[in-house]
């Protein structure tokens, strides 16, 4: 009797459990917002990452800086509210405009710059000034920004915005100042496309995404990505630049989450192939080089 008294008690725990999550007090929780969309941070919040960087709702817009870069490097980025969505599943318009100074990341040696790894250090130059003109470290730039995000919700049978589609179109440049614009950096491609900009080239960019929360506490993300870099006359790399990201974020508590992932990019890093054609001679050929990087980070949000 007393084995049909647990069994009986474990069966209602069961029930119990599964009354409260189907119920549809469980189904209307809060789901995890999503990321890098059209939307702003209210005034008063903040967000920041490990990696990501400080954002903060002012009332005339979300501005965004890291702090980790401000002193050598210092910057802005402001994104204005064009049109904003007055209930879940509507359109949203946002205005992204930045501007940086760049350089003295160039020119100071680490921990604060990186001088020595991505650019030449240019030592020799206080040894001997008249060869200061063999040195392409990159002048004082000023380099800006323009772009459009635009996203649209998709809400299901309780209301609530679930999938979230984000469209980004972005051009950014640079404006010398003093000295000339360096040699593009031909390094791994997440790199080279997000400081081309600042080395006083051109970087055009149009990335699609949709978010989609599986669970009030976990979304998923997809993301692919065109990208045209500016290049020097003389320089005959492909200026084309592709990536696809797949990721997940997961709630930790009420004001953090974990989000983890992997982008594959595809550019023209001077990789080259040795094969051997119809008539038995080797040939050498130019192919675009795959890469494959994690993506982690932890992220606050109050």
């Amino acid at each position: 009797m007393r084995y049909c008294h647990a069994i009986r008690a474990a069966a209602l725990a069961l029930t119990a459990v599964a009354a409260a999550v189907l119920s549809p007090a469980v189904a209307r929780a809060e789901l995890l917002p999503a990321r890098e969309t059209a939307d702003v941070l209210p005034r008063g919040s903040f967000a920041i990452g490990v990696f990501n960087p400080l954002r903060v709702g002012t009332w005339a817009g979300e501005f965004e800086v890291n702090p980790l870069v401000m002193l050598v490097a210092p910057h802005v980025t402001l994104r204005t509210p064009l049109k904003v969505a007055e209930k879940p599943g509507e359109w949203r318009w946002t205005l992204e405009t930045g501007l940086s100074l760049p350089t003295g990341a160039w020119r100071l040696a680490k921990p604060l710059g990186l001088a020595g790894d991505l650019v030449p250090s240019c030592k020799v130059v206080g040894d001997d000034p008249q060869r200061s003109g063999s040195c392409e470290r990159p002048g004082w730039l000023l380099a800006g920004k323009l772009g459009l995000l635009i996203s649209k919700g998709f809400v299901d049978a309780a209301g609530q915005e679930r999938g979230t589609l984000t469209l980004r179109a972005q051009t950014a440049g640079a404006l010398p100042l003093v000295g000339d614009a360096a040699r593009p950096l031909h390094a791994w491609a997440p790199v080279e496309t997000q400081l081309n900009p600042e080395l006083g080239q051109s970087r055009s960019q149009v990335r699609v995404a949709y978010d989609h929360a599986v669970a009030d506490f976990l979304r998923l993300r997809g993301e692919l990505g065109a990208y045209l870099l500016g290049r020097p006359l003389e320089d005959d790399t492909s200026p084309v630049v592709a990536s696809a990201y797949l990721g997940a974020d997961l709630r930790t508590s009420t004001h953090t989450r974990l989000t983890l992932g992997a982008i594959y990019w595809n550019s023209d890093r001077h990789q080259r192939e040795e094969s051997k054609g119809s008539d038995g001679y080797a040939k050498v050929e130019r192919v675009r080089s795959h890469e494959v990087w994690p993506t982690v980070d932890f992220l606050w949000q109050w």
